[in-house]
């Protein structure tokens, strides 16, 4: 049976480019998930995985992400963009696999016919993704919270939801 997974997805070495795997890391310190809010759910740190996540995305049912974007819209501000919303397509060739965008693990996972039923992209836009050890910007961490409570509502909302 597939599951429901939780994916905080980014680097915690470059600011606010760690939003993601924060996310998570909040999430397991407050049992926000495992205490029953979502029972099933699976707590994932997706660091800087790349192509590495796609057996957990092509076995996910319903998949809610966190990742600082670039929307450019405000430093802290939340975007929340759900199935075809979320672009899915293979951008430029990378040097590297540190340098796959989730964009592209979801076209690989939509080329093996083996996308989520559901998926839901919390987004925050990051105001600073240069400074090397750095920790979040006060604007990203602020919406650490927000973030969560939209998260928790989404997985809550799936709950009642039926699906192929």
């Amino acid at each position: 049976m597939k599951k429901t997974t939780v994916l905080g997805i980014g680097n915690i070495l470059w600011a606010d480019e760690g939003f993601g795997p924060r996310v998570v890391a909040r999430l397991e310190e407050r049992n926000a998930v495992s205490a029953g809010t979502v029972v099933g759910a699976d707590l994932v740190d997706g660091g800087t995985q790349g192509l590495y996540l796609l057996p957990l995305i092509q076995d996910t049912a319903r998949l809610v992400v966190f990742d600082a974007v670039d929307f450019a819209k405000k430093p802290g501000e939340i975007v929340v963009l759900r199935d075809e919303e979320i672009p899915a397509y293979f951008g430029q060739r990378p040097l590297s696999l540190h340098q796959t965008a989730f964009t592209d693990v979801l076209a690989a996972a939509s080329l093996t016919n083996a996308m989520p039923e559901a998926v839901t992209l919390i987004g925050v836009q990051y105001g600073n993704i240069d400074e090397w050890g750095g920790g979040l910007s006060p604007a990203v961490a602020a919406a650490i919270d927000r973030a969560i409570e939209i998260g928790l509502n989404e997985l809550e909302s799936w709950k009642e939801a039926t699906y192929a």
